[in-house]
């Protein structure tokens, strides 16, 4: 018979010998997700397979049996993991500000530094726009899952966006999750390349989690991002700075007098994205720190005149 407390222990040392992070808490959760049944209700409110169990489930119910499925199940995602795919893509999920979002091999993994540039520009919103008749006008550029446009509105709904992204399959994936969280009806979804097509003046807010990813870094990226997360979203050129050289002067044009431009930064990088933003006309307003020191987010506005 194979229960629970037999396929965490074959699944945790198949993980320990292929050197995954944290064998024993991924262990829990694959075996969780295997126990989902293809007729038990949808997980997702718009479509998909049910979630399984809980880690609580799994540490609880340490005699319950694996059906053949189950096991079939089970041993496929620990073959993915163990060769290095990431969990999330497995899964399918990746909690972000508070909410589950649907990932795909299509979108780059929501990470906890991204949420910095989510509550600077939701504070930014509730504190400038909240009180004003219309809605402020905001644009996700590159939004991938669109965990940021969908986590902004979600907080803000004085807010309407334009999430933009060149992939048309990571706009399936912003679409599914604007649908999951009530947001589809002040979302606009567009494919193109950062802002081309919009007119002048036209948004209050421009966010972004460009790629920033030098290309000359390659070599030093786990496997498990250099390997399966999608290259589109991940290389900002050979120095890192190619897409912000683009998208900061296009953003100032783009931008209401008084508008904020909010950017993901990488590690090292807020220098020169500060010299490109005032290059561009913009006045820096700061940097946000996460919590280990490092500038992860810049916060410029177009000065009025």
């Amino acid at each position: 018979m194979h229960t629970i407390a037999t396929a965490r222990r074959e699944v945790c040392e198949r993980l320990r010998r292929a050197g995954v992070d944290a064998p024993e808490l991924t262990a829990d959760l694959l075996v969780g997700f295997a126990l989902a049944s293809d007729d038990a209700p949808a997980g997702d409110p718009c479509g998909g397979a049910s979630k399984g169990k809980d880690r609580v489930f799994v540490l609880s119910h340490p005699g319950h049996r694996l059906d053949d499925d189950a096991r079939a199940r089970l041993d496929a995602f620990a073959a993915r993991r163990a060769g290095g795919e990431p969990l999330q893509y497995i899964t399918g999920e990746r909690e972000f500000y508070g909410r589950s979002f649907h990932v795909t091999p299509d979108v780059l993994i929501p990470r906890p530094e991204t949420e910095f540039l989510v509550e600077a520009a939701v504070g930014i919103i509730r504190e400038r726009y909240g009180r004003r008749l219309s809605p402020a006008r905001v644009a996700d550029v590159g939004t991938g899952s669109g965990c940021i446009a969908v986590s902004v509105l979600g907080e803000a709904p004085a807010a309407f966006c334009h999430a933009i992204d060149r992939s048309p399959l990571a706009l399936r994936v912003a679409r599914r999750n604007a649908r999951r969280h009530g947001v589809e009806g002040r979302l606009a979804l567009v494919c193109g390349d950062l802002l081309e097509g919009f007119s002048p003046e036209c948004f209050d807010l421009i966010l972004s989690n460009p790629p920033y990813v030098a290309r000359m870094d390659y070599n030093s990226l786990p496997v498990e991002v250099r390997g399966f997360e999608p290259h589109l979203a991940l290389f900002g050129g050979e120095d890192g700075f190619e897409v912000y050289r683009r998208l900061v002067p296009a953003s100032h044009s783009r931008l209401k007098a008084g508008g904020f431009l909010l950017l993901e930064l990488g590690a090292g990088q807020d220098a020169e994205v500060a010299r490109l933003a005032r290059s561009a006309g913009f006045s820096v307003e700061s940097a946000i720190e996460d919590l280990q020191g490092t500038p992860r987010c810049l916060v410029a506005r177009k000065t009025a005149w």
